[in-house]
């Protein structure tokens, strides 16, 4: 008896069907991680931004506890706005907070918030 070794056409379209839906699913993945890279991207640049302001009312919240904001522009377009406000604790202890609106890649705006507290006593 002689038997023929290989794959029947069915095992090849097969093999074929399932290739193809294996690298759809890892371009579909790759282009969601993509995303989610530069919405990290957007959202740590936010949380520096914010944190470098926090740090400077940090160390003159003792003597102005002023509202305001600022707003970070990259040429001509705001991509970052700042508020941040003063909450009086008592006893001379302030808790501030930071309030950070950046725009995502969707052209929407996302807000996060940092707070901390300061003790003005001497």
């Amino acid at each position: 008896m002689n038997r023929e070794r290989g794959f029947t056409l069915v095992e090849v379209i097969i093999a074929v069907l399932v290739l193809t839906i294996g690298l759809l699913a890892l371009v579909t993945s790759s282009a969601l991680v993509t995303r989610m890279i530069a919405r990290g991207h957007r959202s740590a640049m936010s949380a520096t931004f914010a944190a470098q302001r926090l740090e400077r009312l940090r160390t003159s919240g003792c003597t102005s506890q002023a509202a305001g904001s600022e707003v970070l522009f990259t040429g001509s377009t705001p991509i970052d706005s700042l508020t941040w406000r003063f909450v009086n604790a008592g006893n001379q202890h302030w808790q501030v907070i930071v309030r950070s609106k950046y725009l995502t890649q969707l052209g929407r705006w996302r807000t996060d918030s940092m707070e901390t507290a300061i003790s003005c006593l001497q």
